[in-house]
């Protein structure tokens, strides 16, 4: 229970205070975090030798993976402030919405729009907005123990017009219904939560990443389209919608499958370049597959 405590605390007593204060607090303790866990140090360096390539030095690679457990830190403060903002201060911090018209173009052809997106800069205030903006809006989440801190933390990420569905099988079924009724799904797909995925090629190496997003664009001819929402220097977020991604349907349902992985994973390494330092994943991504 001490995680359900620490996460009251931070959303009834610190959430309370002024944005810039509580984030020059996160930033201070995502920082110590980095230098006082090994396993994060580990994990982000990984990362960021994966990211950067091998021409990166040391030196690059810590101040990068620092920046990542920094980003984490400032998206935990901004989910205490969440429940405190106005509909108004909701939409404030979009500075710029490029490929706006791809997004609202997909949608207005009524057949669902499937967007996918990594654990990258802030994810969850473009989700709230999109929410308010009259969408049908559904999001996979990971499901959270003890049941209890599941459903307070479900309850405090949501917003009109978002649905929040644990990430099972019952979730899945009810997507496809949502997809299917012409509703937006959002995905981050650079973590396997069900340990269901299939391994594809990320930045260099296999990883499995959830073939989900791409099984349900192929069944339902939703649009699936990636989308990146960084941090910009001002504080503000900048999001970034690319075209959609080109599905394969001429050969079998594991060749599609399979072909649709690697167009949805290159999409992911695309938007993660733009800020390596915002890639907030905290758990290890690749796990020695072979060849």
């Amino acid at each position: 229970m001490l995680q359900f405590a620490v996460l009251w605390f931070l959303v009834r007593v610190a959430g309370r205070f002024p944005a810039w204060l509580i984030d020059i607090k996160a930033v201070v303790l995502g920082t110590l975090a980095w230098y006082l866990s090994p396993r994060l140090r580990r994990v982000t360096d990984d990362h960021m030798r994966h990211v950067l390539g091998p021409t990166a030095s040391p030196r690059a690679r810590a101040r990068a993976a620092r920046g990542c457990v920094r980003t984490a830190a400032r998206n935990y403060a901004a989910f205490a402030r969440a429940p405190y903002l106005t509909p108004e201060q909701q939409f404030a911090p979009i500075e710029v919405m490029d490929g706006a018209d791809r997004f609202f173009g997909a949608v207005d052809r009524g057949c669902g729009v499937i967007a996918v997106s990594s654990h990258l800069g802030n994810p969850e205030a473009i989700l709230r907005a999109l929410g308010r903006s009259g969408l049908a809006v559904m999001v996979f989440i990971e499901r959270l123990s003890p049941s209890r801190m599941h459903d307070w933390v479900r309850d405090l990420r949501g917003a009109p017009g978002l649905r929040l569905v644990t990430a099972d099988l019952a979730g899945a079924r009810e997507a496809l219904t949502h997809v299917r009724a012409g509703g937006v799904l959002v995905v981050l797909a650079d973590r396997d939560l069900l340990g269901t995925g299939r391994p594809v090629m990320f930045f260099g190496e296999r990883a499995r990443l959830p073939s989900g997003p791409v099984e349900l664009a192929l069944r339902t001819g939703a649009p699936l389209l990636p989308v990146t929402v960084l941090r910009s220097p001002r504080g503000g977020l900048r999001v970034i919608i690319d075209e959609p991604l080109t599905l394969t349907r001429t050969g079998g349902r594991d060749a599609n499958i399979e072909a649709g992985m690697r167009a949805m994973a290159a999409a992911l390494e695309t938007g993660i370049r733009r800020a390596p330092d915002q890639w907030f994943a905290l758990s290890p991504i690749w796990q020695g597959l072979t060849l």
